[in-house]
């Protein structure tokens, strides 16, 4: 298995244990808010912050699925290397970004935050078409 298939198993699987370790943190704080005032559990921040939890969660999944498959893409390792860091940049978008975006609150016009977390998943939706297509490649070069 390719060096770079390992380290996004490697990254999935360390996104994942950050973010079941932030969980206790999250919850933590929920039941604070519900104990101090119960129409504090669909606040902005809270709301961002359970989200950024499971999204994270799921970003972590997918650097695994895509280390798992990445050897069976007919893509090239340029390519490939890329795909590794725009998944990445999708994990720091529904991370951090979101997180911050929590803190920062709603904003009615378009933010410099917005931007870059658009930026950023819209280079993990290219990783994820991108490989669909490198597996596709591969399925029917055998057909």
């Amino acid at each position: 298995m390719p060096r770079l298939a390992l380290l996004n198993m490697l990254m999935g699987f360390s996104i994942l244990s950050i973010v079941a370790a932030a969980g206790a943190f999250i919850a933590t704080d929920l039941t604070e808010a519900y104990l101090n005032d119960p129409e504090l559990i669909h606040s902005w921040e809270i709301l961002l912050s359970k989200s950024s939890h499971g999204h994270t969660n799921l970003f972590g999944i997918l650097h695994i699925c895509f280390g798992l498959t990445l050897p069976y893409s007919q893509l090239s390792m340029k390519i490939k290397k890329l795909q590794t860091l725009f998944l990445f940049l999708g994990v720091v978008a529904m991370g951090p970004l979101m997180f911050l975006r929590g803190k920062v609150g709603p904003a009615e016009n378009i933010d410099v935050l917005e931007i870059l977390t658009g930026l950023c998943l819209s280079l993990a939706l290219i990783t994820l078409v991108s490989h669909a297509f490198g597996l596709a490649r591969k399925y029917f070069s055998h057909a």
